[in-house]
């Protein structure tokens, strides 16, 4: 069941994570990734030029400069996904000619799986750019093991040499981090989406129950809350109240303040009918300028009470517009409901007996018929 709490903890969390997705910090994801791909490749430089790799060595050299050019214009470019197409392309090219010239033991193939589901994490705008660029890198991962797997087609013979393992675990420390570092990006988006829906399926059903304007349930809502009482009402043996109020004359207010200040008067009658009532109590917004309130477990006597507070406050209320002050005027119906007798005929009475009270002078509370 959906709570409260965990509607709290859903928005913190998506406000956590909507903060974090500025612009700045948008920025400095893009710079670390393509940071930290430069100092990759320096260390590969390094590594190769160590072990005489010299086309390797060079060709880490023009990595190097692809991702110090990239890091260079990347506040420059609008839509920053580019930069990703250009870092896993170069991915691709490199793992490839890493493999061609050292073989399958250092295993720099290991990438080309690796970057697949970093293909579909980003958002491209164009939803066929991961499938293309995934089958590339699939396929050039099985051309490249059922090649390189024997070593004498390699340039350099790295099979049982100490530079091939050496390079085998650097790839493997490097490759593990990303995979880390996928699954926790993957991990935290995918809790903040399922917050999201939650949250939103949450909203429309509030939107779905709750009257915009008064905040109070509405008409369907309340209906669901009537069969509830009418229920309890049988399994408790417990009668109940059911109040219908309407304010007098708004009509008037609309016509003098306008439609706007009528809203506000709407919006402060329903304040007042939601405080003067029990805590167990449920109210609705009926229809206009009409009011239905239900109050369970208790008799005629009570409902009363309520209701005539109700009158008493409403009146109290003093509402300005400019320099005129007014106040306005509510009359009540209740009705008692008992036991297995059709609750749709209690709002009936309550209705008739609102009527009869406007009838017979406005601003007070009709009990009886």
């Amino acid at each position: 069941m959906y709570d409260n709490n965990q509607y709290e903890k859903d928005l913190s969390f998506i406000d956590k994570i909507e903060k974090l997705i500025s612009k700045k910090i948008e920025f400095m994801l893009y710079f670390g990734g393509l940071v930290s791909c430069m100092i990759a490749h320096v260390l590969y430089c390094a590594l190769f030029y160590y072990f005489q790799i010299k086309e390797m060595a060079m060709f880490n050299v023009f990595s190097v400069l692809c991702y110090l050019i990239l890091i260079i214009i990347i506040g420059r470019v609008k839509d920053k996904v580019n930069l990703v197409y250009a870092g896993l392309m170069e991915i691709i090219i490199h793992a490839t000619v890493a493999t061609i010239y050292v073989g399958w033991k250092p295993d720099f193939g290991m990438f080309l799986l690796m970057i697949v589901p970093v293909l579909f994490l980003m958002p491209y705008k164009n939803k066929n750019v991961p499938f293309v660029m995934m089958i590339v890198s699939v396929s050039l991962y099985g051309i490249l093991r059922y090649v390189y797997d024997d070593p004498t087609n390699s340039v350099y013979n790295w099979e049982n040499s100490k530079a091939g393992t050496i390079i085998y675990f650097i790839n493997f420390i490097i490759g593990s981090f990303v995979l880390l570092y996928i699954t926790f990006i993957y991990t935290v988006m995918n809790h903040y989406m399922k917050c999201k829906l939650r949250v939103q399926n949450e909203q429309l059903k509030v939107m779905a129950l709750i009257d915009p304007l008064t905040k109070l349930n509405n008409r369907r809502a309340m209906n669901h809350e009537l069969k509830k009482i009418y229920e309890d009402c049988i399994a408790n043996d417990a009668n109940y109240i059911i109040g219908i109020g309407d304010i007098d004359d708004f009509k008037k207010v609309n016509d003098t303040y306008g439609h706007e200040y009528g809203d506000i008067v709407l919006s402060e009658v329903a304040g007042i009918i939601k405080k003067q009532l029990p805590e167990h109590s449920h109210v609705a917004r009926w229809g206009g300028e009409e009011f239905l309130f239900a109050i369970p477990k208790t008799d005629l006597d009570d409902g009363f009470k309520h209701a005539q507070s109700i009158v008493s406050e409403v009146g109290k209320q003093k509402f300005k517009k400019d320099d005129i002050e007014f106040s306005v005027t509510m009359t009540i119906g209740i009705s008692e409901g008992v036991p297995n007798q059709d609750i749709e005929k209690i709002i009936s009475k309550a209705d008739k007996r609102l009527y009869k009270g406007k009838n017979n002078g406005k601003n007070h509370t009709e009990y009886t018929d």
